[in-house]
């Protein structure tokens, strides 16, 4: 990230009607742009789909981090398959799945348990809610629902 702030005057300036000064191009892609934008106060990124005349910009997503604003151009963008992807409730299912299974099954063999650890811990850090409940839970903060999230 500091390199990217060093470089941001070196990058092309976004220019599209109706926009502000100060954002700088980072990505362009099939319609799509990523930008950057650094301001007195704060620095952000921005998903952008260009106008029908190509003249604007128009649908922003906007972000404090840059990751998170990549994700969201390739996806936008049409370079991730979202049919390849899975939602974070897709997520959560599939977490307290794998934790029944092992809690149940009495046959897995090392092998097999530590792959699904590593499964599960996969999950966990997509979808860090899942530790902050089971967290409050062991300190008894919030009720043991019996479910896994």
């Amino acid at each position: 990230m500091t390199k990217l702030l060093e470089r941001f005057e070196q990058l092309e300036p976004l220019r599209a009607e109706g926009l502000r000064e100060g954002y700088r191009k980072l990505l362009e892609y099939d319609g799509y742009v990523l930008a950057m934008g650094k301001f007195k106060n704060h620095t952000e990124f921005v998903t952008w789909q260009h106008t029908y005349d190509g003249k604007g910009v128009t649908l922003g997503h906007y972000f404090i981090e840059l990751e998170a604003a990549e994700e969201d151009f390739a996806k936008r963008a049409g370079l991730v398959n979202l049919n390849r992807l899975f939602g974070e409730t897709e997520l959560k299912l599939m977490h307290s799945s794998l934790v029944n299974y092992v809690g149940l099954n009495e046959n897995l063999d090392y092998k097999d348990e530590k792959a699904i650890g590593y499964i599960l811990e996969k999950i966990e850090r997509l979808v860090p809610e899942i530790m902050r409940h089971e967290n409050l839970e062991d300190m008894e903060l919030v009720d043991d629902d019996g479910i896994e999230l």
